[in-house]
Order: C-alpha cells, then structure tokens, then sequence
C-alpha cells in the first residue's frame, strides 16, 4: 500500500471516528437531559406530597395529579431507556472506528520505521563504499 494511500485511509478513518463520537455526544447530552427531567419530576412530587392541601383531595385532584405524575414518570423512563439502548450501540460504533484509526496510525508508523531504517542502510552503504580504497571498489 502506498504511503499516500494510507494517509488518505487514515484522514478518512479519523473522520468516521470523529463523525461516530459526535453522534454519542449528542445522545449523551440526550441522556442527561431526560435524567434531569426526572429528577425534576420527582423533586415536584416530594413538594406535592409535603404539601397536600385537603381541598386538592376533595375534589380529586390529587388523584389526576398522580395519575399524570405516573404517566409522566413513565414516559421519561422509556425515552431514557430508547437512548441507553441506542447509546449502547453507538459505544460499540465508536470503539470500532477508534480501532481503525489505531491500526492506521500503527501502520505508517510501521512504514515510516521501514522507510527511516532503509534510508539509514542506504547512507552506511554508501558510506561504506566511499571509505574503501578505489582498488576494492
């Protein structure tokens, strides 16, 4: 494979990789946004029960306030689920293409070892040659 190439293989893997990790940055803030939400919701609930006004009661609001607290809670628990599932995936996207970048960057370092170690036997070569009498050569 030429040098080139593989430099183009690796823009190109680097660019996957950071592509995959902005999508899994966008569901992390997803993430966290959702939690946020519940703990809101369950911050509005302890306030509600501290204070219940027996009014509320006699007319059953408290009843529909549960009942839309429930619903509420409910929701957010499965877009949150939705998301770690999703996030699951994307963790596995994300290991992968950094995998590729790794390898890419193993390989031009192999061939920039190789080239480095060429160009070193090449000058001792003709080092060689030039300290040897013009008889031997």
């Amino acid at each position: 494979m030429k040098l080139e190439d593989l430099r183009k293989l690796r823009a190109l893997a680097d660019a996957k990789y950071r592509a995959r990790q902005q999508l899994f940055q966008n569901l992390v803030q997803r993430e966290n946004a959702l939690r946020a939400d519940l703990t809101r919701l369950e911050e509005q609930s302890r306030a509600a029960n501290v204070h219940s006004d027996p009014d509320m009661r006699s007319i059953g609001a408290d009843v529909i306030w549960k009942a839309w607290l429930g619903k509420a809670r409910a929701s957010l628990n499965m877009k949150l689920a939705l998301v770690l599932a999703e996030k699951d995936q994307h963790v596995r996207q994300v290991r992968r293409a950094y995998g590729k970048v790794l390898a890419a960057d193993g390989l031009l370092q192999k061939i920039g070892e190789d080239t480095e170690r060429r160009r070193r036997a090449a000058e001792l070569e003709r080092a060689i040659e030039m300290t040897l009498p013009a008889t031997k050569r």
